[in-house]
């Protein structure tokens, strides 16, 4: 676990160089590349895709804040947020349901 303001967008450039925007949409077992939280907290962002959109980074994946849904979020907009947020980079990238079912269990 590692602090979200020790990423910046060239080190999301490398880590989703195979998965842009929309590169899985038709897969059936999505695969999670960033895992972002705040410990401590019920509240997460599994990042399946990303994109360099001019000085921001924008992530599609599913999110759970107060309810669960798949969306799309800016690397800038999390990380102007007043938590702490940490993240999991997943060099082999991990399944989107195992990723979910743990977060459940807890």
């Amino acid at each position: 676990m590692s602090s979200v303001k020790l990423l910046n967008k060239e080190k999301l450039d490398m880590m989703f160089k195979d998965y842009p925007l929309y590169s899985q949409e038709h897969i059936e077992d999505k695969k999670v590349i960033l895992e972002i939280f705040i410990p401590h907290q019920n509240m997460y962002w599994l990042i399946l895709e990303g994109n360099r959109e001019n000085d921001d980074f924008i992530f599609f994946g599913y999110c759970h804040i107060t309810d669960s849904e798949f969306g799309y979020v800016s690397f800038n907009g999390l990380y102007n947020l007043d938590y702490s947020l940490e993240f999991n980079y997943y060099k082999e990238p991990i399944s989107l349901n195992e990723l979910k079912a743990k977060y459940e269990e807890e």
